[in-house]
């Protein structure tokens, strides 16, 4: 079971401990939990912090007066820059807030920066942690999960396509799928599906691309990349990658292309794309 899953079921059964730790790199993760919390309960009851030094710790030491429970969501934990000064804070937290009161600690680091907070939290009784970046392997399964959220059932040539045109990208995933739901009445969805929805849109797409540089179409590839620049570019990478790893007989050298546009496009040079397209069609 994936991590966010396991928190899903304590949240759905009203977060009966007083500390739930949930660290990821991607900030996207992190905020899948806040969408779970406010799915869940009412915001009457829910209090935000933008960081743990926003909180004011003695005012949270006794039960509310208006509901029997409290959901605190404090985001930035890793804005407290030294070590012991974060420990020293979670003492306070785990000695003095009340038990009709929850904390969601939501923390942008990876295990190596926070693991001396890690260990300190795991020998408290009251607190949960849970790890939400997602292994290479993990991601099918976690897309499975994120589409039956949505109230569809991805097939495994359609999850893998979703994988390669976003670069494996949780948050661009995650709007392909919401996307993909709101665009059919359908309820298994395959990689055919996904492309007639693309087509139903009536809106230019990566395919459209591939189509050109298939056909050796310069002129419309050109337009093409032009007309797709509102388009997220690794939407356009992945898509050309999944092109030329399906395509028998590949030059090796393709790869080798995309990934310095990659390395381009992340220092932002706008041409990237363009002289990407130069490359592959100049043969």
């Amino acid at each position: 079971m994936l991590e966010i899953e396991k928190l899903e079921q304590e949240i759905k059964e009203k977060l009966p401990k007083r500390m739930y730790f949930c660290y990821a790199q991607d900030t996207f993760l992190l905020f899948e939990v806040t969408r779970l919390v406010r799915k869940n309960f009412d915001p009457v009851v829910i209090e935000t912090y933008e960081s743990p030094e926003e909180l004011d710790i003695t005012s949270f030491a006794s039960p509310s007066l208006f509901s029997s429970k409290t959901v605190l969501l404090i985001y930035n934990f890793e804005k407290i820059k030294k070590t012991e000064k974060r420990i020293e804070w979670l003492k306070k937290i785990t000695s003095q807030v009340h038990s009709s009161i929850s904390l969601i600690l939501l923390c942008n680091a990876s295990y190596k920066e926070i693991s001396d907070e890690i260990a300190y939290l795991k020998k408290d009784k009251n607190s949960l942690l849970y790890n939400l970046d997602l292994k290479k392997e993990d991601l099918p399964t976690w897309i499975a999960y994120k589409a039956s959220q949505n109230g569809i059932t991805l097939k495994q040539d359609a999850i893998y396509y979703l994988i390669d045109i976003t670069g494996g990208q949780p948050g661009l995933i995650s709007s392909e799928i919401e996307k993909i739901s709101l665009l059919t009445d359908k309820s298994h969805i395959g990689l055919f599906d996904i492309k007639d929805i693309l087509t139903e849109l009536g809106e230019f797409t990566a395919f459209d691309l591939i189509d050109a540089i298939k056909k050796k179409d310069k002129e419309r590839a050109y337009r093409l990349i032009d007309k797709l620049q509102n388009t997220e570019p690794d939407m356009i990478l992945g898509a050309l990658n999944w092109y030329y790893t399906n395509r028998v007989n590949a030059d090796p050298s393709v790869y080798n292309l995309l990934y310095r546009t990659n390395l381009s496009l992340r220092q932002a040079r706008s041409c990237s794309l363009e002289m990407l397209l130069y490359e592959l069609l100049k043969n």
